[in-house]
């Protein structure tokens, strides 16, 4: 996998099906409006269509689906507002849209949703138990943290966590993914006990309750359709970087200002619990 330098990425912050069964990526920028892609192809249809999910942060009440013939795949593409047409080329470096604050993303990081790529995940090679970093944002519902102290798998950077990097939305989502290893039984997220679900090649998925993950589409789907929480108020979203300093949003009115250096593990910890 070959993102964007300096790009955010995340497989497992969302609780939308194809992000929990390991098929989609999402991909963005901090700093930029604009999608830059990290791959070539004819893009063979776009579609704008209304989302009624229920989102106080949604900018619009639309979404678009992009569909891009890439080689011998056809890449689902969405939150994007395309500038090229069908039949029109995109190549590596290229911007095919804005991205954009749909029902569907809105309180996120701004990215684009990839379907249709295959995933490999490399082994971490430099783990971290803390998490220094800069206040980037203040809002009034959240921080945005960028670490300066991080854990690294090849070009991944992330929250260090349990011997692996921490991608995940907690514990709002219910699940989350461990890049870089392999776990089994259960782990210590702050001083909340999760249980390891499922593991392939350096990717261990963890989830708040036995059988969450494997029941998702015949359950938990439908409170993200309504955008209620799995298992609890939003606290910590941590966003992998690509070959880049990563990223944490943690919820809540906290007493701090732009720059302001924080441990985020020292935050959080008692309120996972």
């Amino acid at each position: 996998m070959n993102f964007p330098e300096g790009s955010l990425v995340s497989f497992f912050t969302s609780g939308f099906p194809s992000h929990v069964n390991v098929s989609a990526v999402d991909v963005g920028f901090y700093d930029k409006l604009e999608f830059i892609s990290f791959f070539s192809g004819v893009v063979l249809s776009v579609e704008k269509f209304k989302v009624g999910r229920p989102n106080r942060f949604a900018e619009t009440d639309h979404d678009f689906l992009i569909l891009v013939k890439s080689n011998s795949k056809t890449l689902k593409i969405l939150h994007v507002d395309p500038y090229l047409e069908p039949g029109e080329e995109i190549k590596p470096g290229e911007a095919l849209g804005k991205m954009i604050s749909s029902p569907y993303t809105g309180g996120d990081f701004r990215h684009a949703h990839i379907e249709g790529l295959r995933f490999s995940f490399p082994a971490v090679e430099t783990p971290e138990d803390k998490a220094i970093g800069n206040v980037v944002t203040v809002s009034e519902n959240f921080i945005d943290v960028r670490l300066s102290t991080y854990a690294s798998a090849g070009d991944f950077t992330g929250l260090g966590c349990c011997g692996g990097i921490l991608n995940a939305s907690l514990p709002y989502a219910g699940y989350g993914g461990l890049i870089g290893i392999e776990r089994r039984g259960k782990i210590l997220v702050g001083k909340r006990e999760y249980r390891i679900a499922r593991t392939r090649r350096n990717l261990s998925l963890f989830e708040g309750r036995r059988g969450l993950i494997k029941n998702w589409e015949y359950d938990s789907v439908f409170r993200v359709m309504a955008n209620k929480p799995v298992d609890g108020l939003p606290l910590l979203e941590s966003i992998l970087a690509f070959r880049g300093k990563p990223m944490v949003r943690i919820f809540g009115k906290l007493d701090l200002k732009e720059g302001d250096e924080v441990d985020v593990w020292g935050l959080i910890r008692d309120s996972l619990g």
